[in-house]
């Protein structure tokens, strides 16, 4: 008997498994064409955020920074001459008065000259190194070596072409005032004039100047003497010498 129940409730555990395995799996619901295209967006977005956290990005290199330069300019000390070359025999284009700014183009580092543009923005001359203090990029000015010049040795001026009128007065007992006025016929191819009282000289005169005056004091019924000598590119000429006398 008891094997008989046994039997019986095997049996029907069995069918019951059967009955199980044999129910249809649940069919998943269809999702739209708007559904499944959010649902791919999605996915997508977070795999992306996914990567990005992998992968921390490089910054780039900040551009390098762009030179500036300013204009190599050069300020006028004291009051100067602007010559055609780099010696005192020159021409003088310009005569600069202190506190001048003018615009550096090249340099003579061996005779210690700057090129600048003149004043008048046209033409370039030279000033010495001692005459002015550059500002700006002057260390990138390119060296400029003036030409040689091609001409002949300035010849003193004749005597007889220098006349002196002169007044002497007596303003006391410590000496004489004398003042003298000094003219001349200007030769071809003058830079310019060196004036002298005694050895010293005293004027720096400029090409096409023809007169100077002066005032001395001499001792009673002294004399003074004057020099003019004419330079150009190439030198100097020797002086040309006239004396003035005061007399009682």
């Amino acid at each position: 008997m008891n094997s008989r129940k046994a039997f019986l409730t095997l049996a029907g555990a069995l069918a019951l498994f059967a009955s199980a395995c044999g129910a249809a799996a649940p069919t998943p619901e269809s999702l739209t064409v708007a559904e499944a295209a959010s649902t791919l967006v999605a996915s997508t977005f977070q795999a992306a955020t996914w990567a990005a956290t992998l992968h921390t990005p490089t910054p780039l290199p900040s551009p390098a920074a762009t030179p500036t330069f300013s204009k190599p300019l050069l300020y006028i000390n004291d009051n100067a001459n602007c010559r055609s070359g780099t010696s005192p025999n020159f021409k003088i284009i310009a005569t600069l008065t202190a506190g001048t700014t003018l615009e550096l183009i090249g340099r003579d580092t061996p005779q210690s000259a700057w090129l600048v543009k003149a004043p008048n923005g046209v033409d370039a001359c030279w000033v010495m190194a001692q005459d002015g203090s550059p500002a700006g990029d002057f260390q990138s000015l390119p060296e400029v070596t003036p030409q040689p010049s091609n001409e002949s040795a300035p010849i003193p001026i004749n005597k007889g072409s220098i006349i002196a009128n002169f007044t002497c007065s007596y303003p006391g007992i410590s000496g004489e005032s004398v003042t003298t006025t000094l003219s001349w016929f200007a030769p071809k191819d003058a830079n310019g004039y060196h004036v002298f009282r005694g050895d010293t000289q005293i004027a720096d005169l400029p090409a096409g100047t023809t007169t100077y005056q002066d005032t001395a004091i001499i001792v009673p019924a002294g004399s003074v003497t004057y020099g003019l000598s004419v330079y150009n590119d190439v030198g100097e000429s020797a002086q040309t010498k006239i004396t003035v006398t005061c007399s009682k």
